[in-house]
């Protein structure tokens, strides 16, 4: 792909944010300016956004129809998302020349433009659940789809018999220097006013009942000896699981943390964990977990649900696995790490090892390089 190659990069989604989403997407268009591709990312004009960051790409905000502010949260993305997308279409249609890169990881909008674009690629994060005839005419007239792991790859063949040469595999990425801070566990425990003695299990990430967490708070009522701390999640959730959870003793219900402090969080701890449940689908086998990714990056022993979507990156010999769903098995597996440190410090090394190759510069190269035009 030549270097003067220009990218429009579609997101329906608040940004700037602080969420994984707007993180994910301007991880992804900064990593392709550093390969030379200069990028413009599409996002709608919300209300209340955040000021605008530097930023080495052009950020475009369309006009849409925002009424999140109101009670009806699934009415108001439905409307946000129909506007946006034809706002897009006409935009990409009469503003964008013939010969660009269109990358959306948002069907719609792809939808309304792809038999006028030569070079589309489509972003799979999910899954199709509903809808299939939409995604079979996308699926047939896009140029390339970006999966996020094997497991879609395969689905994408057998259920819309999607060519294997159209379809590839490109796991999520991280900043290794952003969470691989020149920090030890002790300096970092000052920093955030913990006890440096304590054994702290961490998980940071949202609240969310697919995330797992429920499995981990159970855990830690058989963790008397293990602080056991939770970091982020929406004023609600928090709220929520604070009702449920906040009489266990060593329970730390921390709630939303800057992006930008997380990684201290990840060096106090002596384990960091990984819950997600194996009872849906989207844990099971849709994610590529940014947040896995993270936890390798920061060099801390991790102790992960044995699910598909997290085996496909870490293996026994970079984590430590339990049984999804089972807090005594979690407990179990967190004293196992806490117990024998050396195997875990070993373990962590080798996920440092593999989170070099989910560099986002490393994952943008070979993007590139798949996409022959």
């Amino acid at each position: 792909m030549a270097e003067k190659t220009n990218m429009y990069y579609i997101f329906h989604g608040r940004f700037p944010s602080e969420k994984a989403a707007a993180i994910y997407t301007h991880k992804n268009a900064e990593s392709f300016v550093n390969e030379g591709i200069g990028v413009t990312v599409i996002v709608p004009r919300r209300i209340g956004r955040e000021p605008k960051k530097a930023v080495p790409y052009r950020v475009l905000y369309l006009p849409t129809i925002d009424l999140f502010f109101l009670p009806i949260q699934k009415a108001a993305f439905l409307i946000s998302y129909t506007v946006f997308s034809i706002m897009t279409a006409v935009y990409i249609l009469i503003c964008v020349p013939r010969d660009s890169l269109i990358v959306s990881n948002e069907a719609l909008p792809l939808i309304l433009i792809v038999r006028f674009f030569r070079k589309t690629m489509y972003e799979i994060h999910d899954f199709p659940e509903r809808n299939f005839w939409m995604y079979r005419y996308l699926f047939r007239r896009v140029r390339w789809i970006l999966v996020t792991n094997a497991w879609k790859k395969r689905e994408l063949a057998e259920r819309f018999f999607v060519d294997g040469e159209k379809s590839f595999i490109e796991p999520n990425g991280v900043d290794l220097s952003f969470f691989n801070i020149n920090i030890n566990k002790n300096n970092a425990r000052k920093r955030l006013g913990l006890l440096e003695d304590a054994r702290i299990a961490v998980y940071t990430g949202h609240l969310y009942g697919w995330k797992g967490v429920d499995t981990l708070a159970r855990a830690a009522g058989y963790l008397s000896e293990v602080d056991v701390y939770f970091i982020g999640g929406t004023k609600s959730d928090v709220l929520r699981f604070k009702r449920k959870y906040g009489h266990q003793n060593n329970i730390y219900i921390v709630g939303h943390k800057s992006h930008g402090e997380i990684p201290l969080w990840q060096k106090a701890a002596d384990i960091l964990i990984l819950p997600n449940t194996a009872k849906k689908d989207i844990s099971k086998y849709y994610t590529s977990p940014m947040k896995l990714f993270e936890y390798m990056a920061s060099g801390t022993p991790i102790v992960a649900s044995d699910i598909p979507s997290i085996r496909e990156i870490v293996d026994d010999a970079s984590a430590t696995f339990f049984t999804p769903d089972d807090p005594a098995d979690l407990k179990e597996k967190i004293q196992a790490t806490l117990a024998d440190t050396k195997c875990a410090q070993e373990k962590a090394v080798n996920a440092y090892k593999t989170a070099r190759e989910h560099d986002w510069n490393a994952r943008a190269k070979r993007i590139i390089s798949h996409i022959t035009v």
